[in-house]
């Protein structure tokens, strides 16, 4: 008699066990996916990071252009597999009184999801990155105003977040 009582309790314990693991099961895959997601966002936020800085210290020597820094970006970009980034240097001409270099990149999340791109709809990840250029004492010093105002405006943009 008590070897058919503990027979029931061991099968309706592992029916408890079934029913818990059909509830709690949806909810872990829900999880890790969700997690893998916002690790592919940073990997993307990364990446643009560095196709940014990258692109700027190319363009940074006397003689580089502004193509080159973004043919050195787009290859960074490519070697991750991501597509449809904007990358956008600015001065579009990089003479030898450029005293400052701006690189910014784009990357679309919903283009570049493996998992979710709906749940990712019109969201970007960007980088800018702006460095003083190789120049002549004299071009530098003229850009240490740009700069520090630029660093304001990044305060100002900031603060309000």
């Amino acid at each position: 008699m008590n070897l058919d009582r503990s027979f029931r309790r061991r099968k309706a314990a592992r029916g408890a066990t079934t029913v818990e693991f059909a509830l709690v099961f949806p909810l872990i895959i829900l999880f890790f996916t969700f997690t893998f997601e916002v690790c592919r966002v940073l990997m993307l936020q990364h990446t643009a990071d560095t196709a940014a800085y990258e692109a700027a210290r190319s363009a940074m020597v006397p003689g580089a252009t502004a193509a080159e820094a973004e043919q050195v970006a787009q290859l960074l970009l490519d070697n991750a597999g991501l597509t449809l980034a904007d990358i956008h240097v600015t001065p579009v001409d990089i003479t030898d009184e450029t005293a400052l270099i701006t690189v910014e990149v784009s990357i679309p999340v919903n283009e570049n999801s493996w998992i979710a791109p709906s749940q990712f709809a019109n969201f970007v990840v960007s980088s800018e990155v702006t460095l003083m250029c190789e120049r002549p004492p004299l071009v530098k010093l003229a850009a240490m105003t740009d700069l520090s105002a630029k660093k304001d405006r990044m305060k100002n943009n900031t603060a309000g977040l």
